[in-house]
C-alpha cells in the first residue's frame, strides 16, 4: 500500500503545474470577463466552469499513461500498483476539482447578488436539476461526469501508447457509428429526458459503473504492452 501511495504522489507531483496554471487562467478570464461585463453592460455573459475541468481532467487523464506509465514501471511499481495509483489520483483530483467549482460558485453568485450585477450568468447544474441544493446537484455531477471523463481519457491513452492514433482514432469511429444507430440514439434521448423530468441525480451514478468497466479495459490492456524506450 506505501508503494501505491508513493506512486500516487509523485503522479500529483508531476501534475501539479498543470493544475496550477488551469485554475490560474480559469480564474483570471472568469474575472476579466466580470469585470468586462458590469464595465459594458450591453450584453450577457453566459460562463462554464464545469466544461473546462472536465476538458482539463480529460488531457491530463490522457497523457498520464505516456508521461508516467514507463517512468512508474521503471520506478519498480507493478502494472496494477500503477493503475491503482493513477485511480487513486483521478479520484482525488475530480473531487478537489469539484469543491473548488463549487468555492467558485458560491462566491460568484455571492457577488452577483450583493451587487445587483444582472448581465452576468455562471453555469451551475442546479439550474437543471432545480430539486436539489446547489452544492449537493453540482459536486455529484461533476464527480460522476469527472470520473467518466478521465476514465474514458485513460484507456484513449492506454489505447494511443499501445497502436498509437489508431487506436484512439478507431474507438471514435466506433462510438460515432453506434450513436447514429437510430435505437441507440432514441434510447439515449430517452434516458436523459427521464433524468430531467423526473431530477434523477441517482441515475448519473451508472457513469461510475462505466467507469470501472474502462478502468478494467484499461488494466487489461496496459498489462499486455511493451515498454517503451526512453
Amino acid at each position: 500500500m506505501n508503494r501505491i501511495l508513493s506512486a500516487k504522489s509523485i503522479l500529483e507531483v508531476r501534475n501539479i503545474k498543470t493544475q496550477s496554471i488551469f485554475w490560474g487562467f480559469l480564474l483570471l478570464f472568469l474575472t476579466l470577463s466580470l469585470v468586462l461585463t458590469v464595465t459594458v453592460n450591453d450584453f450577457t455573459t453566459q460562463f462554464t466552469n464545469s466544461v473546462a475541468i472536465y476538458i482539463f481532467m480529460a488531457i491530463s487523464s490522457y497523457v498520464l499513461i505516456g508521461k508516467n506509465f514507463n517512468y512508474c514501471i521503471h520506478f519498480g511499481l507493478t502494472r496494477g500498483e500503477f493503475m491503482t495509483a493513477s485511480i487513486l489520483s483521478r479520484v482525488q483530483n475530480v473531487i478537489v476539482m469539484a469543491l473548488i467549482n463549487i468555492i467558485i460558485l458560491v462566491s460568484v453568485n455571492q457577488i452577483l447578488t450583493s451587487f445587483s450585477i444582472e448581465h452576468f450568468n455562471i453555469f451551475s447544474w442546479s439550474s437543471i436539476f432545480t430539486d436539489h441544493s446547489l452544492i449537493v446537484t453540482n459536486m455529484w455531477i461533476d464527480f460522476c461526469v469527472g470520473i467518466l471523463v478521465s476514465s474514458a481519457a485513460m484507456l484513449s491513452g492506454a489505447l494511443y501508447y499501445k497502436w498509437g492514433l489508431v487506436g484512439p482514432i478507431s474507438v471514435i469511429v466506433v462510438l460515432i457509428l453506434a450513436t447514429s444507430l437510430p435505437f441507440i440514439r432514441s434510447n439515449l434521448f430517452d434516458f436523459f429526458e427521464r433524468v430531467y423530468s423526473e431530477q434523477a441525480l441517482a441515475s448519473f451514478g451508472w457513469l461510475l459503473i462505466v467507469s470501472i468497466v474502462l478502468w478494467a479495459c484499461t488494466y487489461l490492456l496496459l498489462n499486455r504492452v511493451d515498454l517503451k524506450r526512453e
